[in-house]
C-alpha cells in the first residue's frame, strides 16, 4: 500500500509578523538624537580624560610637595580646591554612560580621596566638640602677620587692634619698614624702640630683624633659632631680615618657664617686582627660597626636640595643609587647630589695602589658605584657638590662642 505524502508548508512562513525576515526596519534615529548621542560619547570621553589628568596632577604634586623647588606651582593651589575639583567631575559624572561612567566615577573617587587623605585642612572635629572652656588663670597669646607694621593701614590702626586684644604674649611677624617695588632690597630696619615701650607699658619687649614678641612675663632668655642663628655683629638688616625667621623667648610664668617660638618661614614666592619677562633666573630664586625654608623649619624642630620646656609655636609659615614642609612639625607638636570652632580654618587672603607694584593683579581678596599656624608641645594645654578678622589691617588673620601650663 503506497502513502502519499504531501509537503506541508511549516507555520508561518512566508509571513511578516513582528521580528521576521520580511518586518519592514525601523525609522532611522533623528539627527537631534545622533547629535545628543554624539555629544553624550565626547562628553563622557572628556570627562574622563579631565578627571585622569586631575588624578596625574595631585599624584605629582603630593609627591613632589616639601621635596622639589619647583613644587610651589603645583602647590599654590588652596586644600579646598584639591577636594572640590574632583568632588565635581564624580558628580558629573553620572551623565555619562557604560563603561565612561564607570571609570570617570573611579577615577574621580580615587581624587576625592586622595584630597581628603592628604592635608584637606578640614577640623572634623569642630562638627562634634562642645563648647570650649577658658580657665579664668589662662594665658592669652595673640600671633598676627601685621602686614609691614600697618603700612597701607595705618599704625594708629594697628596699635589699637592689638590693644583691644589684652594679650599675655604678642607674637607680631613683618614689624619692618617696607618700601613696595624694590622686592627683596625694600626692607629697612623700624626704629620705633621708644613707641613700642609707651604703647606697651609694663611689658618685656624682644625683637630681631622683623620678628617682635611681647610679653607681661619676664623675658629670661631669648634667641635666634635655625638659619641665621650665627650671624655676625653688624651685618646689613637685609640679611637679619632675610635669615632670623624663627624668635625663641623664654618666658617666666608662675615659677614655670614658657617658650614661645614666633615664626614667619620664607615666603615661597614674593611677587613684588618679580617681572617674568626679564630674564630673571627662577630656577635659582625658588632654588634659594627652599633652601631656607628646609633650613628654619628644621632648625625649629631641632629646638623642640631639645627644649623640654612648655612650648607654644605661632606665626606665618607660608605653608598649608596641602604642603608637606610641616610634616615633621605637625607629628612633633600639637595643632592647636584640636581646639577651635572653625570646620574650614582660614588665614590669608583677606581685603587689606595692599602696595604691591602690580595691585591691580595680586590685591584680590582670596580667603582660601591658612597659612598661619599655631602649635604646642611639652607641659602646656591649649582651651581655645581662634583666627580673628582684623578689621582690614592685615591680609592675615589674627590667631589667638589660650592655655594653661
Amino acid at each position: 500500500m503506497s502513502v502519499d505524502v504531501i509537503d506541508q508548508e511549516p507555520a508561518g512562513a512566508g509571513t511578516a509578523g513582528p521580528g521576521g525576515p520580511d518586518a519592514p526596519a525601523g525609522p532611522p534615529p533623528s539627527r537631534a538624537r545622533l547629535v545628543a548621542r554624539t555629544a553624550r560619547l565626547w562628553y563622557g570621553r572628556l570627562l574622563l580624560g579631565v578627571a585622569a589628568l586631575w588624578l596625574l596632577y595631585a599624584l605629582i604634586r603630593w609627591a613632589v610637595s616639601g621635596r622639589w623647588h619647583w613644587a610651589i606651582p603645583l602647590d599654590a593651589a588652596p586644600p579646598l580646591l584639591l577636594m572640590a575639583i574632583p568632588a565635581v567631575l564624580l558628580l558629573a559624572s553620572a551623565a555619562s554612560c557604560g563603561r565612561r561612567r564607570r571609570w570617570g566615577a573611579g577615577i574621580a573617587a580615587a581624587g576625592l580621596l586622595l584630597g581628603l587623605t592628604t592635608g584637606s585642612g578640614l577640623n572634623w572635629q569642630a562638627l562634634w566638640h562642645g563648647e570650649r572652656q577658658v580657665p579664668a588663670d589662662a594665658l592669652h597669646v595673640v600671633s598676627l602677620n601685621t602686614q609691614y607694621w600697618g603700612k597701607a593701614a595705618g599704625v594708629e590702626r594697628l596699635y589699637g587692634l592689638l590693644h583691644r586684644q589684652d594679650a599675655d604674649v604678642y607674637l607680631l611677624q613683618e614689624h619692618v619698614a617696607w618700601t613696595p617695588g624694590l622686592g627683596e632690597d625694600g626692607y629697612a630696619r623700624l626704629n620705633d624702640d621708644a613707641r613700642l615701650r609707651a604703647e606697651f607699658p609694663g611689658y618685656h619687649i624682644a625683637r630681631r630683624g622683623e620678628l617682635l614678641t611681647v610679653s607681661r612675663f619676664p623675658i629670661v632668655h631669648k634667641e635666634v633659632v635655625g638659619a641665621g642663628s650665627d650671624l655676625a655683629p653688624g651685618v646689613p638688616f637685609k640679611r637679619i631680615f632675610e635669615r632670623n625667621k624663627v624668635l625663641r623667648t623664654d618666658l617666666s610664668v608662675g615659677g614655670q618657664t614658657l617658650s614661645v617660638y614666633n615664626v614667619h618661614v620664607t615666603v615661597q614666592l614674593a611677587l613684588d617686582n618679580l617681572n617674568p619677562f626679564s630674564g630673571f633666573d627662577f630656577d635659582a630664586y625658588f632654588d634659594r627660597k627652599f633652601s631656607w625654608r628646609q633650613e628654619e623649619i628644621k632648625g625649629l624642630e631641632k629646638d623642640l626636640a631639645r627644649n623640654s620646656n612648655a612650648k607654644v609655636i605661632a606665626g606665618d609659615f607660608n605653608s598649608t595643609a596641602a604642603m608637606r614642609d610641616l610634616d615633621n612639625l605637625r607629628s612633633q607638636a600639637t595643632d592647636a587647630l584640636e581646639v577651635s570652632d572653625d570646620f574650614v580654618p582660614v588665614s590669608w587672603k583677606f581685603p587689606a589695602p595692599a602696595e604691591f607694584e602690580w595691585e591691580s593683579v595680586f590685591n584680590r581678596p582670596l580667603p582660601f589658605w591658612r597659612v598661619d599656624w599655631t602649635f604646642t608641645d611639652g607641659p602646656v594645654k591649649a582651651h581655645r584657638y581662634e583666627l580673628a578678622a582684623t578689621d582690614g589691617i592685615s591680609e592675615h588673620r589674627m590667631q589667638k590662642l589660650w592655655v594653661t601650663l
